[in-house]
């Protein structure tokens, strides 16, 4: 089932509405928003397949851990379960610490983590929010212009599991802006 998901990430669809995702919600991280177009288009293509994407999934009703997406198959009964994190460059989760580690090794419950890193042109990005914004975010603070950032996360994330993929995407809509998916597989 996650390979249909990954399909979507590839998908020209996807970096369509991704683009229309940042000209609408440039000033916000954008984790949830990702995660909900994501299930959107899985249910769309493969609800009628026996399996759905299902948001805030309580893996285990006893307890009050919910998992950010999970793809559930019928019959036989069948679930995945994917951890979504969004961070830019220059966040400290990035920067110092090895907080995307720590998190996927001490969050058993999910199959997979898939870091989104939003990454993009520090200057259009100002400009846009100085015409559109009483105050700039921060996030164009947060931007890189070296690949420092991306070598260390995946030196970090690499060794964690028994599959790690990266997919990058490129929008220009209101700026440009680089989108980074690292998808870590858990050990089983």
């Amino acid at each position: 089932m996650f390979d249909k998901l990954l399909k979507i990430i590839r998908s020209d669809e996807f970096r369509v509405q991704l683009a229309e995702l940042n000209d609408n919600f440039f000033n916000l991280k954008q984790e949830l928003h990702i995660r909900d177009l994501l299930l959107v288009l899985f249910n769309k293509y493969h609800s009628q397949e026996g399996i759905r994407a299902i948001a805030e999934y309580r893996e285990d009703p006893e307890k009050n851990i919910r998992i950010d997406l999970a793809l559930v198959k019928r019959a036989p009964k069948e679930e995945i379960l994917i951890e979504f994190k969004y961070h830019f460059p220059k966040d400290p989760q990035i920067e110092k610490k090895q907080s995307l580690k720590k998190y996927f090794e001490e969050r058993i419950e999910c199959n997979y983590l898939i870091s989104i890193v939003c990454d993009g042109n520090k200057d259009e990005r100002e400009q846009f929010e100085e015409e559109w914004l009483n105050k700039e975010t921060i996030f164009a603070d947060r931007y890189s212009k070296d690949s420092e950032w991306r070598e260390k996360l995946e030196k970090e994330l690499k060794p964690l599991g028994r599959g790690f993929e990266s997919i990058e995407i490129k929008v220009n809509k209101p700026f440009e802006t680089t989108y980074h998916f690292f998808i870590l597989e858990r050990e089983k």
